[in-house]
């Protein structure tokens, strides 16, 4: 099947879908679903993503790492896919996300694997600069001296008490609550939960 082929049924799919081959690089992406999800939150036009490699757009090595077990797993067809909830906050919203990878036959019968991101729920809650990536990217440009925080890549949960030596992974609300910095930067992991689950 030729891209031209697949660009359609991409575009057709609920939420944000992609195909990606085998190394992670993307080779498709439904145009509908990204522009109208990602592209508000700052991400670059769906056009934009084609070429790029899903793993180098991640942040956090534990990220980047338990997804690359996830395609290794599906690639070598220890399962045919895997699916996933996760959390993909914004500022104003805590946003539940289910993430599903599947083995399919690539353009030229290559193997690649098909993403897909459906949002379960967005419930608007009080704003959190954790969660505002252009801030967080200002940031790090700006002030190397600020505490560095370690949010979960999959549940959005904080390590607590700090990113080097976490007792526990809490939500953010309750890290506000407990007297959590706002001017901080942000580091991606996996919390223990997640790992497991994962």
């Amino acid at each position: 099947m030729s891209l031209d082929a697949i660009q359609p049924l991409l575009d057709a799919m609920d939420g944000v879908a992609y195909l990606t081959d085998a190394s992670g690089a993307i080779l498709a992406v439904g145009r509908p679903g990204w522009d109208g999800f990602a592209r508000p939150h700052g991400a670059v036009a769906a056009e934009e993503m084609v070429g790029r490699n899903l793993f180098e757009a991640m942040r956090g090595e534990p990220v980047r790492q338990a997804y690359a077990d996830v395609h290794r797993v599906v690639l070598a067809g220890e399962r045919p896919w895997v699916s996933f909830e996760y959390r993909c906050d914004s500022p104003e919203l805590a946003r539940r996300m289910r993430m599903s990878i599947s083995r399919v036959r690539a353009p030229e019968g290559a193997q690649g694997l098909l993403h897909q991101s459906q949002l379960l729920s967005a419930t608007p809650r009080p704003w959190m600069s954790l969660f505002e990536p252009d801030r967080i990217v200002e940031s790090l440009r700006a002030e190397t001296s600020l505490s560095i925080v370690n949010l979960c890549g999959f549940c959005q949960r904080v390590a607590w008490p700090s990113a080097q030596a976490p007792a526990e992974w809490i939500a953010p609300e309750i890290y506000y609550q407990r007297g959590g910095e706002a001017d901080v930067r942000v580091s991606h992991g996996v919390c223990p939960e997640c790992t497991a689950h994962l």
